[in-house]
């Protein structure tokens, strides 16, 4: 089986990495190469990375705007190669604008092979607005304006395979050939060690709060949204001194920033390693996370979490002059719940003091604490379906062969 894969950062790298050792697997499949844009999880699995996408991946639409060049001449090269290579199949991991604009240039360029999108474009709209559960009722400019993705897919995408119990109606109403596979992770988080372990290894055994702090996998999310955790981490450590803080390095190169940084404040962070993180989230008892896949783990590791958002001045300044897109809720758990089940501070609110006064008041209460674990356990369960990964090359594997027949 030849693959080209395209994801854009790191946590769709992960996903992509885990689909391809899937997919190598697969009783039918006696031997697989795999091309991809991706970064360190996928060369691990055996791709032979084209473009390192973790390491240039921004923080919102308009951070990305900026790097238009950059993405331009990345989606010629990807066309060109795709189209020399002709592999069996194109799997398209989230990154909607580049990977659906891919799509259609590979399908206008003659490609025939199999194009799957896995981690399909969710419309986060529907899971507020009651417009969408009736969109057939709805005025045709309206169905036009949210039509646009799902006719892309339709027209360009063999099958989208969607994580998430959200907007399910619009695939259907629009004709986008899909499934519900449920999300990835419910599969990978699990820790490692034995339950306590990780405390030991911290030095919080016992009744030691442990705080977890997770900043996000992208530099500019640590320089901007890493540098308030360990500020707040600053005023934690003061007013509960013997509390054990550990976070754990998302990639090797933030290693040093988040050094840096935890240097300026003074204050004693334990850096643990990536493949530790579940096993922290096991047995933390708080965590504070940078809103994107931190949030996800938590809810599905049932991990009582504070989540944390911001841009740059300049940045947060456009976005919100400019974007008309506006959730209720901003974390992944309370938009899934509709409800707010975990704390967020974003934008003007993610900061150093009110970050450490949240996690303290919770800290202190621990009904709150046990609410939030039972309201992550119904999250979990809405969007979790046993062996994801497993379907999902499943469904590649008959999308491939329907598109020999």
């Amino acid at each position: 089986m030849r693959v080209f894969i395209s994801t854009g950062e790191l946590s769709g790298d992960m996903h992509a990495a885990r689909l391809l050792n899937a997919l190598a697997k697969h009783p039918s499949v006696d031997s697989l190469r795999a091309t991809a844009l991706g970064s360190v999880n996928l060369k691990a699995a055996g791709a032979a990375v084209l473009h390192d996408t973790a390491v240039g991946s921004a923080m919102g639409v308009i951070s990305n705007l900026m790097r238009a060049p950059s993405h331009v001449r990345l989606f010629r090269q990807t066309l060109r190669r795709v189209l020399h290579d002709r592999p069996d199949v194109v799997i398209l991991v989230d990154w909607r604008y580049f990977n659906l604009k891919l799509a259609k240039a590979l399908r206008d360029g003659g490609y025939e092979g199999a194009i799957v999108h896995y981690i399909a474009p969710v419309m986060w709209q529907a899971a507020s607005d009651k417009r969408f559960e009736r969109i057939a009722e709805q005025p045709e400019s309206f169905r036009r304006r949210v039509g646009g993705r799902f006719e892309q897919m339709r027209e360009s995408v063999d099958l989208a395979l969607a994580i998430y119990p959200v907007g399910l109606n619009l695939y259907e109403h629009f004709g986008v050939n899909h499934a519900f596979i449920g999300h990835p992770l419910c599969d990978q988080v699990k820790p490692k060690l034995a339950e306590g372990e990780l405390r030991k290894l911290v030095g919080a055994e016992g009744d030691v709060p442990l705080i977890g702090l997770m900043p996000g996998s992208r530099r500019e999310e640590v320089s901007v949204i890493g540098r308030e955790l360990v500020r707040a981490a600053r005023i934690i450590a003061d007013e509960m001194p013997s509390a054990v803080l550990a976070l754990p390095v998302a990639l090797p190169g933030l290693r040093d920033g988040l050094t840096r940084i935890a240097e300026e404040c003074s204050v004693d962070i334990k850096l643990l390693e990536p493949e530790q993180r579940y096993d922290l989230l096991a047995d933390a008892d708080l965590m504070i996370v940078a809103s994107g896949t931190a949030t996800h783990e938590c809810a599905i590791a049932g991990a009582p979490h504070i989540a944390v958002y911001k841009l740059r001045p300049l940045y947060d300044f456009l976005y919100a002059t400019f974007t008309r897109f506006r959730l209720p809720a901003y974390a992944f758990p309370n938009i899934i719940a509709g409800r707010h089940v975990v704390p967020e501070l974003v934008r003007g609110d993610c900061n150093a003091a009110k970050i450490a006064r949240t996690a303290l008041a919770l800290l202190a209460d621990a009904d709150a604490l046990d609410r939030m674990r039972n309201d992550l356990a119904q999250v979990r369960q809405r969007i979790c379906r046993p062996k994801t990964v497993k379907t999902a090359a499943n469904l590649i594997v008959e999308a491939i062969k329907a598109r020999l027949r």
